[in-house]
């Protein structure tokens, strides 16, 4: 009666280590799917400020060059562009008469020379630092999920043989009786 009575108090402890152990998995798998959403979020804005980058940068390198435009001299020299009275105000302005200009051929100007560059290079530095951090919040993920893993798969462990322990004295107790 005594064995039986210890065999009780046994189990009732058993019993609540399997409640407490169900208990910690329940708060751990909750615990798992925050971290989880808390890591989609992240990921997802880093991957979607990569890829907000890659376009930036693809538009920025598309419109990074020099800009053709025409100089004040290259309007003046051209035939018909341009009537005389403004013709003869540019040329005024730029100090040049209209006998200086039969010989003379103006350069090749640019209206507008980009100074993006310095501009892509800070987007292409910021892009991988966005890489940089994503691939360590994956790296953090794959850690956490395989703790998770470890410890759900322990609790599972604790559980089972807390109830084949519980069984096995069961069946003892009930032996004892008899």
């Amino acid at each position: 009666t005594s064995e039986a009575a210890t065999l009780g108090e046994e189990i009732g402890v058993l019993q609540g280590d399997v409640t407490k152990f169900e208990a910690d998995k329940k708060a751990a798998e909750a615990q798992r799917e925050k971290d989880h959403a808390a890591y989609i979020e992240e990921s997802t804005d880093y991957s979607e400020s990569v890829d907000a980058l890659d376009r930036a940068i693809a538009v920025m390198e598309e419109k990074d060059r020099d800009i053709p435009g025409a100089s004040l001299m290259q309007l003046v020299s051209s035939e018909g562009a341009m009537p005389l009275k403004a013709k003869s105000l540019i040329q005024a302005y730029l100090g040049v008469s209209d006998d200086q200009q039969d010989g003379f051929e103006p350069p090749e100007a640019n209206a507008y020379e980009s100074q993006s560059g310095g501009i892509i290079e800070m987007l292409k530095k910021l892009k991988d630092e966005f890489r940089a951090k994503l691939g360590e919040c994956q790296k953090e993920e794959m850690n956490r999920n395989h703790a998770f893993n470890m410890v759900k798969q322990d609790l599972i462990d604790s559980i089972d043989n807390a109830n084949k322990d519980i069984e096995e004295k069961t069946a003892d107790k009930e032996s004892k009786k008899k």
